[in-house]
């Protein structure tokens, strides 16, 4: 089971916070890469799309997406 205050969430945050201090634009959303591969993806600088966190399950993604985003969803068509 996933502990979002376990040492991988704490790593994943980490990892994603300093892709965004390099200027990387998270998107909203999580995709299903597999049936038990979930990723929360974005833009980088001269790079274009590209996966920047890969997870067993949904829930682990929209947590850590929304622990990113401040814990509020985005706001779609906007």
């Amino acid at each position: 089971m996933y502990d979002p205050r376990g040492p991988q969430a704490n790593r994943q945050l980490q990892s994603l916070g300093e892709l965004l201090e390099e200027h990387a634009l998270l998107d909203g959303d999580v995709l299903e890469i597999r049936t038990d591969i979930w990723a929360l993806h974005g833009d980088f600088p001269f790079a274009g799309q590209v996966l920047m966190a890969a997870f067993d399950t949904y829930d682990e993604a929209k947590f850590v997406l929304d622990q990113v985003r401040g814990g509020t969803p985005p706001t779609i068509g906007l």
